[in-house]
């Protein structure tokens, strides 16, 4: 007892005088006026040295505040109150610093400017309910930056060496040049071609859906951050472009150009690349990604029986051709303006392609059958793809009057596709006795088009958050594909010889067509100043038309009609839903229904079948979100949503070319209902720059459409489609980082563990597949002016079991690393290399480790005045370990495969960027 009270006093000896050393402000803030206390002013301390945040607190009911345990250092304090002048001063601090400021006079804004005029400081960063500002000019970087170095700066915002922004913890796919998009919402294109300069504030806050923005009705959480970027006024009216050229001389290039002119509303750009390495050039990535504006878009199933509401129209029109080794041409234009005080508004993004993919690949897979016996296969082939294409998009956007908005958006979009391909494989026992050969030559030309649009019309009142919008959708798709199949056949008796081949000749012509008309109206209207009812009715028709038929080309093309169908689909939905919202100071309370009634008739038409149907499905969902301090939130929720299968799992048959797979649907399928519940927590410290997320989530579906197989002893499958129960899946992750402004380091650790549950029917027996997997993703980057370095890790392990038996032990173990660094050396010359290492260590399915380095570098130096011109050199995969090869374990089966890639290389080539602005000086 005397020894841990002896230990007690020692410990409090040493360390209650450095506590005692902690200095403090305290003050109290008036109104000079009014002679009031102002309560909940914003008092910020900020590091005069390098202006980043380093406490932040609120003044208390009386005007009183205190700010304790700070470190000795120069500090500049900034109190603010709406209306009310800021009040700045400079504060030096020694350890034991007891400033006590007394009362704090706030002055009037309107007072001050009848008397005198004021030349305000900005604050370095502002708080402003859930936003927050930075004031771009307070955070140094090196000349010719560009808004990427400029946002590595900023505290609480991480830039990885690819681009890819988090902010808060959260990711951004959103960012904006003055609350619009710069040439599209892409953020590389901002980052990259915008000088640091040029900014003079950035915004960082929550992204909302089109939805809540417009009606305050809170969906869920955003798991997004947008950022906007505010430019000076000489910055808002210029031109940006870049040409890149690389080549090694031999095969490989990689060619692209691209110009824009911005001025005020105007947004004008082209752009075009050729490359045969990858899509990740420079210019591709910088403009690919344009698109037309987004909607909520009234969805139905392939077999017109369920209608969802989905945001957004996010296609890119990538016209992607397939994996391999590419040979990618792509082209467009953007245009966007607005005129008359911004009463009428126009974007177009046009898009085309024509790229074409070569890939050979292997593979071999072991698989078991509830009777013990299992198959080992192995194959290989060769395809190529071509595929070409345009796509327009754009809205007209008319503001009627300062309460009502029109808003016409529309897509058009036609494809070409064309390819190639030859495939051999053989299967055999677990006695090595062979069951099958089969080998397959054939080719096919494709082509489909597609349009759709909305017509928006959006009317505010003037009691706020009344709200009516209405939506009237048209689509249109049709697609046709023709494709020629030789396909040969053998199987093989219980002893290994031969049995007739099977020989299959066979042209298909498959041809569909979709055309709808949809319309949702809905009404939000503020029951009180906290309640809030939103009402809405959709409807969609749907006449589409599915007709797939098989010849024999040994027999003069005739039909067969064993092989053939003709299928005609009409349906009429009609959905109905109500969400009521209360929303408190610090708590969202959430909770509603749609109902969905559908009329649904098929006819096939070869046979003269008919199946009508009639039903409704339900839709519940509820959420309640509480706010933890200022920049923190937890929340809880269910949603309930019924699924209709889709039309291959429904038409009683489909066409097959090899007699080794079949596959055959079933009209009596019913929907199957899934019931999802989730957790998410976050919060973010901006003055500790730390951030955390956790989520939990559980899902479970009852009537599932699951797949009913039967393997014969020649490994022939027959894969029809039940409704089955037991499909489940539990998911759950975090993360949390910790940044470290002054000395420019983030760190981060990651995790997540997932598990499915899905169930099947094999050879008549009940066969439930579980799959579960964890990783643990541990990150360490620091950026300086002359380098920065990233460290990545992923550790991963999944186990996969199987009730009808598991292939080995079902186990597997894989790490990644990833280093990447860059320096930059004298005379503007920059310095670039990323080692990538895989560790797949061998188990009980596959007895040899993989292990792989993959390391790349450059070498750049950049010249003229303002650095615009860079020759660059670069070697890819300089120890020569790339290899096309992936491996899989589940449940009651594993394989591998592998497949073409590009080999090292070298590149050298030229960049060349011209940005500049119409307005030299900056306006006073």
């Amino acid at each position: 007892m005397l020894k841990n009270l002896l230990t007690v006093f020692i410990l409090s000896a040493l360390f209650l005088p450095a506590l005692a050393q902690k200095a403090n402000i305290k003050g109290v803030v008036v109104d000079t006026v009014e002679k009031r206390n102002l309560s909940n002013s914003s008092i910020l301390l900020i590091n005069s040295k390098d202006s980043v945040l380093v406490r932040d607190a609120r003044a208390k009911g009386n005007g009183e505040f205190e700010l304790a345990n700070l470190k000795k250092g120069n500090y500049t304090l900034v109190i603010t109150y709406p209306k009310m002048a800021d009040y700045i001063r400079d504060i030096q601090l020694s350890d034991s610093s007891k400033f006590n400021l007394g009362t704090i006079a706030m002055d009037n804004k309107a007072t001050l400017l009848n008397e005198v005029t004021i030349k305000a400081q900005k604050q370095a960063i502002r708080m402003k309910g859930d936003t927050i500002t930075y004031q771009a000019d307070s955070f140094a970087v090196k000349p010719h930056a560009n808004l990427q170095d400029l946002l590595r700066r900023l505290p609480g915002i991480e830039v990885d060496k690819n681009g890819a922004i988090k902010a808060g913890g959260k990711d951004v796919n959103t960012l904006l040049v003055d609350g619009e998009e710069f040439f599209g919402d892409d953020p590389l294109l901002a980052q990259k071609y915008l000088k640091a300069n040029a900014v003079n504030e950035v915004e960082v806050y929550d992204k909302k859906s089109k939805n809540e923005e417009l009606t305050g009705i809170k969906e869920e959480d955003s798991k997004e951050k947008v950022i906007n970027v505010k430019l000076k006024e000489n910055a808002k009216n210029g031109y940006i472009s870049t040409t890149e050229a690389s080549s090694d001389l031999n095969k490989y290039r990689n060619l692209g150009a691209m110009a824009g002119v911005y001025k005020e509303k105007l947004k004008v750009a082209a752009f075009g690349f050729n490359n045969n390495i990858s899509t990740e050039s420079k210019t591709n990535n910088a403009m690919s990604r344009l698109k037309g504006d987004e909607y909520d878009v009234i969805e139905v199933g392939d077999d017109g029986s369920s209608v969802m509401i989905s945001y957004g129209n996010n296609d890119d029109d990538d016209f992607r051709p397939g994996g391999g080794i590419p040979n990618i041409t792509t082209y467009g234009a953007h245009f966007s303006n607005k005129w008359k005080d911004n009463k009428l508004g126009m974007k177009l993004n046009f898009k085309g392609a024509d790229n074409s993919s070569f890939n050979e690949s292997t593979s071999r897979n072991e698989s078991l059958i509830p009777n013990g016996t299992t198959f080992l296969s192995q194959g290989a082939s060769r395809e190529e793809n071509r595929t070409t294409g345009q796509s327009l998009r754009g809205s007209t956007e008319f503001k009627l009057d300062s309460l009502s908005n029109l808003k016409i958006s529309f897509g058009a979009r036609q494809q070409r596709s064309s390819s190639g391909s030859f495939s051999n494989s053989e299967t055999k026992n677990g006695r090595g006795i062979m069951v099958n050969s089969n080998s397959e030559n054939g080719d096919s030309n494709g082509k489909s088009e597609a349009f759709n649009g909305n017509i928006g019309y959006v009317k505010k009142f003037k009691t706020k958050g009344r709200i009516l919008t209405v939506d009237l959708q048209p689509e249109n798709n049709r697609n046709n594909n023709e494709r020629n199949s030789l396909n040969q056949t053998n199987l093989f008796d219980s002893t290994g010889v031969m049995l007739t081949p099977d020989r299959r000749n066979y042209l298909n012509d498959d041809q569909s067509s979709k055309t709808s008309l949809a319309s949702r109206i809905s009404y939000t209207e503020p029951l009180s100043k906290r309640l809030s009812l939103q009402a809405g009715y959709s409807f969609k028709t749907i006449r589409s038309s599915s007709k797939k038929y098989t010849y024999n080309r040994d027999l003069g093309n005739q039909k067969i009609d064993s092989l053939s169908n003709f299928f005609e689909f009409n349906n009429f939905s009609n959905v109905g839903n109500a969400v009521l919202q209360y929303k408190g100071k610090k708590f969202t309370l959430r909770g509603g229904t749609q109902a969905i009634q559908t009329t649904f008739h098929l006819d096939d038409v070869d046979r003269n079948r008919q199946v009508n149907r009639s039903y409704i499905n339900w839709a519940p969902e509820t959420s309640l979100s509480y706010k933890l301090g200022r920049s923190g939130s937890i929340s809880a929720g269910y949603n309930g949503s019924t699924n209709q299968p889709d039309i291959e799992q429904l038409q009683p048959l489909r066409q097959v070319n090899s007699p080794l797979y079949t596959l055959i649907g079933n009209p009596n399928l019913r929907p199957s209902f899934n019931n999802n519940f989730n957790l998410n927590i976050n919060t973010y410290q901006q003055k500790s720059e730390i951030f955390a997320y956790s989520y939990l989530g559980y899902n479970f579906v009852q009537n599932a459409v699951a797949s009913s197989t039967t393997v014969d002893q020649s490994n022939k499958t027959v894969t029809t489609f039940v409704n089955l129960n037991g499909g489940k899946s539990l998911y759950a992750g975090g993360s949390i980082g910790k940044s470290f402004s002054k000395i420019h380091l983030n760190t981060n650790l990651g995790f997540n563990y997932n598990y499915n549950q899905d169930v099947s029917i094999l050879n008549k027996e009940l066969n439930k597949t579980s799959r579960s997997s964890m990783s643990l993703r541990p990150r360490i980057s620091i950026y300086h002016d002359k380098f920065s370095l990233e460290y990545n890790v992923s550790l991963n392990f999944s186990k996969s079991r199987s009730t009808i038996g598991t292939v080995n032990d079902g186990k597997n173990f894989r790490h990644d690393h990833e280093i990447s660094g860059n320096i930059n050396l004298p005379y503007s010359t920059e310095f670039n290399t990323s080692v990538s290492l895989s560790y797949q260590p061998a188990n009980a399915s596959f007895a040899r480790p993989v292990n792989i380095a993959i390391w790349n570098a450059y070498l750049s130096k950049r010249m003229l005045k303002a650095e615009e011109m860079e020759i660059r050199a670069s070697i890819s995969d300089i120890l020569g370990q790339r290899v096309g090869y992936n491996r899989y374990v589940n449940g009651n089966s594993i394989g591998e495969s592998t497949n073409s890639f590009i080999p090292r290389y070298v590149l050298i080539g030229v960049v060349y960027n011209l940005n500049g602005n119409f307005v030299k000086n900056e306006k006073k």
